[in-house]
């Protein structure tokens, strides 16, 4: 059956219909404008207290704009903050699990990850596995923060992974850099959250160096999960930048060439740490 009001209605012959809820019109007539309900969807779409409080008409449900048409609009938007509610305890409680099982995860579908081999520098020595595919590793002078590609392509997103130098099959970030991608994988993994030593200099360290990417980041997630203003020391976050004769100075940082404008990834941003 065709639900759609069409035609006649009590505010005269009908112009324009848009359906703002499941059965539920929105209706623009000669004479006036309101909601619609088909009366046989209403036991499922509204409550029988809000269906009373409808004229009934050639099988719907009336509403006025001047009238009572609040009534089934309050219901629709409380079913739909439900919803809203129920999507969000949905994808909280598969962060959850992600976190939990990651590392199984990745290592049932991907195998063991080689250890990297090289650096953008050159051969990668002193190596230190954080876990599965993220790796400390060092040429010369330049220490990196190392993450597999298909780590980086399953639990970080393309901004973060846009500024990672690629070697050998990994993602390389220096010790200023590497707060980026350690901002998400925190969330994911114990093992990289155990690396933060101070969460203030890592804030401090996104919002000084990457404020393009803190920017981006902060409209795409909920309120609770946005990097905040903080004022502190930068590049100090990790154990081995205070063990540093002299913390790496603080510089601006932008995505690696490869990606000339990692504005318009962010469709496919899917990670809400």
């Amino acid at each position: 059956m065709h639900h759609q009001p069409q035609g006649d209605s009590i505010w005269g012959n009908i112009n324009t219909v848009v359906e703002i809820a499941l059965n539920v019109y929105y209706i623009f007539a000669e004479n006036g404008e309101g909601i619609m309900i088909p009366k046989d969807k209403a036991k499922d779409t509204i409550s029988d207290k809000a269906a009373a409080a409808g004229r009934s008409d050639n099988g719907y449900l009336c509403y006025g704009k001047d009238e009572n048409m609040d009534i089934p609009m309050y219901e629709v938007l409380q079913r739909r903050v439900a919803a809203c509610e129920k999507i969000k305890a949905q994808a909280l409680t598969q962060m959850q699990e992600l976190k939990r099982d990651g590392s199984l995860r990745l290592s049932d579908y991907f195998g063991e990850c080689e250890p990297p081999a090289k650096t953008p520098d050159g051969e990668a020595g002193n190596l230190q596995k954080v876990r599965n595919g993220i790796y400390f590793a060092s040429t010369g002078d330049a220490a990196y923060f190392l993450v597999h590609e298909n780590v980086a392509e399953n639990f970080m997103s393309p901004i973060a992974n846009a500024f990672g130098r690629k070697a050998d099959g990994y993602l390389c970030y220096d010790l200023t850099t590497c707060a980026v991608p350690l901002g998400e994988l925190r969330h994911i993994y114990d093992e990289a959250d155990n690396l933060i030593v101070s969460e203030d200099s890592l804030y401090a360290t996104l919002g000084a160096n990457f404020k393009s990417y803190v920017d981006i980041y902060n409209d795409i997630v909920q309120e609770e999960a946005k990097i905040p203003p903080v004022e502190a020391p930068t590049a100090l976050f990790l154990q081995r930048q205070l063990d540093a004769p002299q913390a790496e100075p603080a510089v601006e940082h932008s995505p690696s060439h490869e990606t000339d404008n990692f504005s318009e990834q962010v469709e496919d941003y899917g990670f809400e740490p």
